[in-house]
């Protein structure tokens, strides 16, 4: 990974592809099988969605040779539970004690499937281009702003914590999302898994995120969009929230 120690401008996230030994992925499903059928984030809507666990069996017989942008998808793809069903088998597989510390802002590209097998510390912004897939094997921690360009992208880790948010795509963690600052899930293509969701202002009434438990000062559930604006500090009218809102995380004014 490239590291800046001057943060002055958006560092890339270096693509590389994420070796899948099948003998050590099968192992590790074996190990944590009965877990996901107990999970309920897996299994409470598995039905309206379409998720099986014979599909996930077939998936799970079958890795890649490696994740990157090409042959990973097809194991990727369907709803989020397959990707959070994914995370927990790559964490049991491939456990490290390593830790990457980067200076901000850093961008993920898109169009590209990134896994590391570490704890990742963002010192600044974290920015997930448009169909950008970040896979972190363990803690995922960004002291400023994690943000998935309006489109879709994958932000998955043991654990999230950032100060603020702004996402149009999935946001997984086998743990928590901890965000002591605002989050906002904007548009209702897609969702966001966690077992528990601590923070300050959630922003997620256009679709259906499943949390398992959610401690927070407010929450904006009401179908309102002049409200969520000023929730979100922008002006009532603004007619692209996660737009104006990434926007303003990403700025100094904004940072101010």
């Amino acid at each position: 990974m490239a590291h800046d120690k001057h943060g002055d401008t958006p560092l890339l996230w270096q693509p590389a592809a994420f070796p899948l030994a099948a003998q050590q992925v099968k192992d590790a499903y074996a190990r944590v099988r009965a877990s996901l059928m107990d999970d309920a984030l897996f299994i409470q809507d598995a039905a309206q969605y379409g998720v099986t666990v014979d599909e996930l069996d077939r998936r799970m017989q079958q890795p890649p040779a490696q994740l990157d942008s090409g042959s990973s998808w097809d194991w990727l793809d369907g709803p989020e539970h397959y990707r959070r069903a994914v995370l927990r088998v790559l964490v049991e597989a491939y456990r490290s004690a390593d830790r990457h510390e980067l200076a901000g802002p850093v961008e993920v590209p898109g169009n590209a499937v990134h896994v590391v097998a570490a704890d990742v510390h963002v010192d600044g912004d974290l920015v997930l281009e448009e169909q950008a897939v970040l896979f972190v094997l363990g803690k995922l921690s960004v002291s400023g702003a994690l943000v998935g360009r309006p489109g879709y992208s994958v932000a998955a880790a043991r654990e999230i914590e950032c100060a603020d948010g702004a996402t149009g795509g999935e946001v997984l963690a086998l743990g928590g999302i901890r965000c002591p600052g605002t989050f906002y899930f904007g548009h209702n293509d897609y969702s966001a898994r966690a077992a528990w969701y601590d923070g300050g202002i959630l922003v997620d009434f256009e679709r259906y995120n499943a949390f398992g438990r959610v401690a927070v000062r407010t929450r904006v559930t009401d179908w309102d969009f002049p409200a969520a604006a000023r929730v979100l500090g922008l002006p009532n009218d603004e007619g692209d929230l996660l737009g104006a809102y990434t926007e303003k995380l990403l700025s100094e004014q904004g940072r101010a």
